[in-house]
């Protein structure tokens, strides 16, 4: 039967295993918030990315459209009947 000195020795041994667990668990979670953080700043950067390509495509079809091309010939005229429209409801409206 292990003694009272015995059993207290071995409880601060486990107590100081798991001070140093906590500790270095505690830095291990730092690190992935931190890595964590930074993803989320890059993913920000690269949806920002994105759009903006996005909107570079959208401008290149429509000067494209604009340059006579067959593909998008027919959406460019539906787009310019639909402004001419826009503008003859302005004209009305103001005489």
């Amino acid at each position: 039967m292990p003694t009272l000195s015995s059993q207290i020795t071995e409880i601060e041994l486990k107590i100081k295993s798991l001070l140093s667990e906590n500790t270095r668990l505690k830095a291990q979670m730092s690190d992935k918030e931190q890595r964590v953080y930074e993803l989320e700043k890059e993913n920000n950067a690269l949806v920002n990315s994105f759009k903006e390509s996005e909107d570079r495509n959208v401008a290149l079809k429509t000067a494209n459209a604009m340059l006579g091309s067959d593909e998008y010939k027919t959406k460019t005229k539906l787009k310019i009947n639909a402004l001419i429209r826009e503008i003859d409801q302005c004209i009305a409206q103001l005489t």
